[in-house]
């Protein structure tokens, strides 16, 4: 658009690229001859046009940015719209599976992952209880931060937790095998959980299983 500089994404992450690509986007030639006049690395090609000079910085392996024109044509095939409805109805399912397992006093209250977007009164509730650090409708399409089982989230005034306590607990997970993030929040213990569509409801049963 005429409002963006430029823009700068990896593409390993949601894009599911291998890693090692990125993307820079800058619609201004201004900018282009400018502040992007030289790469950090240079090589050959710099002064042969914004495209060439940031194409070649010595001895890479160009087989990651060759892969993504295949992996943009399945996203296009799926459908972007189709993906992130799918995230946003996976990502609640996640939550509604950790606050059963670790908060059952919770249970009736359950998300509506048929919610768009995420203003249905129980994500409210679930904010209100302190499950949730905030609506569902506050996260991105597919993060949420839930509150980590009463016994180990401390509490923000008789027992405020650290980030070293976050970080013994997201070691404790690693070492059984599951890779999550432990974010320590006024005292208190959140884990910050996401989905993609490669993701099973298995794998968030098990990271319930393993803090209980």
């Amino acid at each position: 658009g005429e409002g963006i500089d430029y823009y700068v994404s990896n593409c390993h992450k949601w894009m599911s690229s291998p890693r090692g690509a990125a993307i820079m986007y800058c619609p201004k030639e201004k900018l282009r001859d400018t502040v992007l006049r030289y790469p950090p690395v240079m090589s050959h090609g710099v002064d042969d046009g914004f495209f060439s000079r940031f194409l070649w910085d010595g001895c890479r392996d160009y087989a990651a940015q060759l892969s993504l024109p295949v992996i943009l044509d399945y996203w296009n095939q799926l459908g972007p719209e189709n993906v992130r409805s799918a995230m946003r109805c996976g990502i609640k399912s996640a939550v509604n599976i950790l606050k059963q397992s670790w908060h059952p006093a919770m249970d009736e209250i359950s998300l509506d992952i048929h919610d768009e977007n995420g203003n249905d009164d129980a994500s409210l509730l679930l904010c209100e209880a302190g499950v949730t650090i905030a609506p569902m409708s506050m996260y991105s399409t597919s993060m949420a931060l839930v509150r980590l089982p009463d016994n180990v989230c401390g509490d923000c005034i008789l027992d405020r937790k650290t980030s070293t306590d976050a970080k013994q607990i997201q070691d404790f997970l690693y070492h059984h095998r599951i890779e999550v993030p432990i974010k320590c929040i006024n005292g208190v213990l959140y884990i910050r959980i996401s989905y993609h569509i490669y993701n099973r409801m298995e794998e968030y049963e098990r990271l319930g299983a393993a803090m209980k």
